[in-house]
């Protein structure tokens, strides 16, 4: 073997479930990396389909083939990479994606240039039979990541390099089945920096056998628990009406219409968030007043049946939403009122 994979710069993780059907491209996208000085643990999780040949007709010294005598799960299987992993640094693959021919090279560059940064992820294309491809963009920057980790997986799982020394002792929860990689995120968060590269270096496949579709209904629940353990971190009550009022606060809403009474309570719990993070000091506070003005904003135009004391309730508890928007949106609101009055 040559002297420089002895000890490997990164070591890519990819676990193999009867991955037959897209293992080849998914593996010839890693054996392409422009930056070659990888170990590539191939980890069989007991599968019973041709994956195990597939693995075995290539000859390369890159390639670490390690086979499950019984299947343990993804979760378990991907610890296991951890556990194995020699490089400084560590990349995740999944078997059935593709990874951008620059992609660690374009990585290995930022951990380089920044060594406070322990996770680097990018942005990341959709892609299935019959659809448009779909581009999926994330923040780049670990406040905004910090601040959408509390109720999204702001970091694509596939596209995700670590920094070993980092991550130190860090594995994936069993406990959160088909959202392991947010929760770990969450807590990984507060301990090293997180940085999304502004191009996409990785193309998801989107089919029927995705875990995300396979397991949604187990994905949403564990979800929710997630954005509840970080609440609680904050020291308020994880509770549903709270994980409901937090996702409507900071996720993009499908919905088009709000009543006065749901966005008071927003407000309320708005007011809430920023206090406890005061005390708390766990999020960016500039950043985080910001992302939840601007939410605000987006709920009130969107609200109906305001009252008259809806205007004095806002200057009382967040004047900036008023004072951010027109003259004439204001002059529009404030004639409504009077007119239902």
């Amino acid at each position: 073997m040559d002297e420089n994979l002895k000890a490997p710069l990164i070591s890519v993780v990819m676990p193999v479930y009867n991955g037959e059907k897209y293992l080849r491209e998914a593996i010839d996208s890693i054996l392409n990396q422009t930056f070659k000085y990888f170990e590539l643990l191939l980890i069989n999780d007991a599968s019973t389909d041709n994956s195990e040949k597939i693995i075995n007709s290539y000859n390369d010294s890159r390639i670490i083939y390690i086979k499950n005598e019984q299947n343990l799960g993804l979760i378990k299987t991907l610890n296991k990479g951890l556990d194995l992993a020699k490089g400084e640094f560590v990349a995740r693959m999944d078997q059935d994606d593709i990874s951008h021919s620059e992609r660690f090279e374009k990585q290995l560059i930022i951990f380089k240039k920044n060594p406070e940064i322990g996770v680097c992820g990018t942005w990341f294309t959709l892609f299935r039979e019959n659809h448009e491809d779909k581009i999926i963009e994330h923040p780049e920057y670990n406040d905004s990541i910090k601040i959408g980790l509390l109720t999204s997986c702001f970091i694509g799982h596939p596209t995700v390099m670590m920094r070993k020394k980092a991550i130190e002792n860090y594995r994936y929860d069993v406990n959160y089945q088909a959202a392991e990689d947010f929760e770990l995120w969450t807590r990984l968060v507060r301990v090293t920096k997180f940085y999304n590269i502004q191009e996409s270096l990785l193309k998801y496949r989107f089919h029927s056998s995705n875990i995300s579709v396979l397991e949604n209904s187990v994905q949403v629940t564990n979800t929710k628990i997630i954005t509840g353990n970080q609440l609680k971190y904050i020291d308020i009550a994880n509770s549903e009406e709270n994980i409901e009022l937090c996702n409507i606060l900071l996720v993009a809403s499908s919905k088009f219409r709000y009543t006065d009474d749901e966005f008071r309570k927003l407000i309320s719990f708005a007011n809430q968030l920023e206090y406890q993070n005061l005390q708390k000091k766990v999020y960016n506070e500039k950043k985080f007043h910001e992302i939840i003005n601007k939410r605000l904003i987006e709920i009130l135009n969107k609200t109906v049946d305001k009252k008259l004391s809806t205007l004095p309730f806002l200057l009382k508890n967040r004047k900036e939403i008023i004072l951010q928007r027109s003259i004439l949106a204001n002059t529009k609101m404030l004639a409504k009122m009077i007119l239902k009055k």
